[in-house]
């Protein structure tokens, strides 16, 4: 047999995850020599032997890939032999040309856990212990490639057992660009707030005396992964209210952390696909269904708890020494600010909230949130695309325009899209850009991030909203740049980022959400769209109606309820509303004064809510539609009847659903079974607008997407009915179903205004 040499070049994510220890015992099992090494598009390998083909290495390959990375593409070709050679190496990366998928944040693994509580163990206690299948990645990455001098970790030097470990080719460390230990790696340090004082002790010492604190009730700052959280024990009422008050959040729901899903169990009804993504290295916060009335204060009394697998071992430690089966694990940040990440910001701006701050000195360079979402039909849909997630790297499925695009997103939840060659990446959730902080954190990012994959654009897309900052801050960038601003409105942007996402060319689209700048410079939410590529017909949409109370209406959406209900009934009107003088005020003012048009779904949810007292003002984001569909009675099947008016475009007069409403709640019908019966019917608005459209536009695939339908039972319901009319239906699984994820839709966009030109 002849000697051959064969030159592999793996692109996906095949950094941060252990690959080149991988690649390196392929060659030596299978008697190969050779090398190794990152580089900039991913990883470059040539393997030498005697050698008939490819095919041992590839099944190899095939069967023992290493859990967390995946490979995109493969280039393989044969080369000429080098004969100088007579071992496998791992050498040193090369930086060249940027185009490897930048690995995420892992959670805690079993077998680091296992060491960690382990008396016998060098790791014993070890709270910063990772390895190549865990650990901090994108939070700590400088550049690429993936090396330690180009993290954050370069600042801490090997001592000779973790140098061993890293040289080691049947360990687990084994090139594991965090290994660290007590010894050598970061150390924490405690600050009390009620001493005014640093606590000494050892990294053991500082932790047992946190879980002593939060035995006590305090509330405890810890330096994570990707920012800081606040730690609090969720059986102390006292506390929890108090963390309320301090954070000024009037009753959001807080973020629960635990040790393994036999506790999510005991709380929350849990699927297979739940507990699989539960105990992922993802570890994102997953919204359960709960099945008891525990917690409530916690969760401002909605059907479900936001709950996450300990992601880290100072987590998981303090569950365990404080016998607590959850604690409490929300961002630890002020409002209009983004999460902290650093500890002198910590210790300035928590001493109002925290009792103790605990941190440690491994730098944070990019803030990341914990990611959220939840699971329907097996599948992930993301709210908040953060820690585990991000940055999200999407291949694109057919030969992509030979040109780069920057898309900046929407307003609120934004993140930021680069589509580099054959893929679309997205950043981490970056925030509302109403204060000057998220704004400052949201230009950081951009730079960030154009720095980190050595990105130049040709084009950059943002949305048609002229007053939104991202839209102003594109016409600056292309203006100083000399380059193309293609502008895309936010509920077609909502529809493309689904259609990225399944490779759909043509559908019928649906996007809900609460608001969003139209092309008759009215305030769309509602709309149904027929698309064929660059072509976007609007064919749907609820018929407008005003927004009395202008922006005011989006957090006190009573003045709409008060409106509507006056309209309908006066009577009804002075009875619910108990004959309030400023709503009466407001309704007499409405009807001279020419409030905004809008057709928002989200603000028709709000309507409901308050007529069947969910409340009268949104505390917080959505809050009223949460708590109405939180009541809706999962057993009811009935809906309200609808006229489709066929004009230029389908519309639906809410007047007429809000009517019937009325009705039932003057005959006293249970308000869950009220609840229930408006969910089902605007499933059905769906439903059988779609099924005209399907007859006008023989098209049977339907896209769902935008805010509205982070309503699980809304989605549920939609997607199953419209299922049983034949339809083939798709939402978004990849990027967020919310504004999260409007620039991947405008890179959509501008791909197919390309493809066009």
């Amino acid at each position: 047999m002849s000697m051959k040499r064969y030159r592999y070049i793996f692109r996906g994510l095949v950094q941060g995850v252990g690959f080149r220890p991988f690649i390196y015992n392929l060659a030596k099992d299978l008697g190969l020599v050779g090398f190794v090494k990152n580089i900039g598009e991913g990883v470059l390998a040539e393997f030498q032997g005697e050698l008939k083909s490819t095919a041992a290495i590839d099944e190899y390959i095939e069967k023992k890939l290493p859990r967390n990375a995946k490979i995109e593409t493969i280039e393989k070709y044969e080369i000429e032999p080098n004969f100088n050679e007579d071992d496998f190496y791992i050498l040193d990366s090369s930086k060249g040309k940027i185009s490897t998928i930048v690995p995420y944040d892992l959670g805690l693994c079993e077998e680091c856990k296992r060491e960690f509580y382990d008396k016998g163990h060098r790791h014993f206690m070890n709270p910063f212990i990772s390895c190549i299948n865990c650990g901090p990645r994108y939070t700590i990455i400088e550049s690429l490639p993936y090396d330690r001098d180009r993290t954050s970790m370069k600042e801490f030097e090997f001592c000779c057992d973790c140098k061993k470990e890293y040289y080691t080719p049947d360990n687990r460390r084994f090139n594991a660009q965090s290994t660290t230990c007590p010894v050598c790696g970061p150390r924490l340090f405690l600050y009390s707030f009620v001493e005014k004082k640093h606590i000494d002790g050892s990294n053991l010492e500082l932790l047992d005396r946190v879980c002593y604190e939060i035995e006590k009730g305090k509330i405890i700052a810890i330096k994570g992964i990707g920012g800081f959280h606040l730690v609090v024990d969720p059986y102390n009422k006292e506390s929890v209210e108090r963390l309320f008050r301090s954070k000024n959040r009037e009753g959001k729901p807080l973020a629960l952390v635990c040790k393994d899903i036999e506790t999510v169990k005991k709380y929350c009804d849990v699927s297979e696909a739940e507990e699989e993504i539960f105990n992922s290295p993802r570890c994102p916060i997953i919204l359960f269904e709960r099945k008891t009335d525990h917690f409530l204060h916690v969760n401002a009394g909605l059907h479900t708890l936001g709950i996450m697998r300990a992601y880290t071992p100072i987590l998981d430690y303090i569950l365990t020494k404080t016998n607590r089966d959850l604690l409490i694990a929300t961002s630890a940040n002020l409002s209009g600010i983004p999460m902290i990440i650093d500890e002198d910001e910590a210790l300035e701006k928590l001493c109002d909230i925290a009792d103790f701050v605990l941190y440690h000195n491994r730098k944070i360079v990019r803030r990341c949130d914990d990611s959220v979402g939840f699971v329907l039909k097996d599948k992930f849909v993301l709210i908040r695309s953060g820690r585990g997630f991000a940055p999200i790297t999407f291949k694109l499925k057919e030969k992509a325009v030979d040109k780069n695009i920057l898309a900046l997103g929407g307003h609120e939840k934004t993140t930021i899209a680069l589509k580099k060659e054959d893929e679309v990446i997205l950043s981490q959730y970056l925030g509302d850009l109403d204060t000057k902080e998220y704004i400052d954190f949201y230009e950081g990012s951009l730079i960030d991030l154009i720095s980190l994959y050595d990105f130049d654009f040709d084009y950059i897309a943002c949305d048609y909203h002229k007053d939104y900052y991202t839209t102003s801050l594109a016409q600056k960038i292309a203006k100083d740049q000399n380059k193309e601003v293609v502008f895309v409105q936010h509920h077609l942007a909502h529809i493309y980022s689904c259609m990225l996402e399944k490779n759909l060319q043509s559908c019928i689209g649906f996007a809900f959400d609460g608001t969003g700048l139209g092309l008759d410079g009215k305030i769309w939410g509602s709309e149904g769209f027929v698309i064929d590529g660059l072509e976007a017909k609007r064919v749907f949409h609820l018929q407008y109606y005003p927004l009395v109370g202008g922006q005011k209406a989006i957090k006190k959406p009573v003045r709409l309820a008060y409106y509507f209900s006056k309209i309908i009934s006066p009577e009804f009107a002075e009875s619910f509303f108990g004959g309030n003088e400023f709503l009466h005020q407001i309704f007499k003012t409405a009807q001279t004064f020419n409030y905004p048009l809008t057709s928002s779904m989200g603000r028709l949810f709000d309507i409901v809510g308050v007529l069947l007292g969910c409340g009268e003002k949104n505390s917080f984001e959505a809050q009223i539609p949460m708590l109405l569909e939180t009541i809706a009675d999962r057993n009811e099947n009935g809906f309200y009847i609808f006229l489709m008016n066929f004009k230029h475009e389908i519309e639906i007069n809410i007047v007429d659903i809000l009517q019937q409403i009325i009705h039932d709640i003057k005959r006293n019908v249970d308000r869950r079974i009220i609840s229930a019966k408006f969910h089902n019917t605007v499933a059905k608005i769906v439903v059988e607008v779609a099924k005209v459209l399907r007859e006008n536009y023989n098209k049977d695939i339907v896209v769902l997407s935008g805010g509205v339908f982070q309503n699980k039972l809304l989605l549920s319901k939609t997607v199953s009915l419209l299922e049983e009319e034949g339809f083939k239906v798709f939402f978004n699984t990849v990027f967020p179903i919310n504004d999260g994820g409007i620039s991947a839709g405008q890179v959509y966009y501008t791909l197919q205004l390309l493809k066009n030109c």
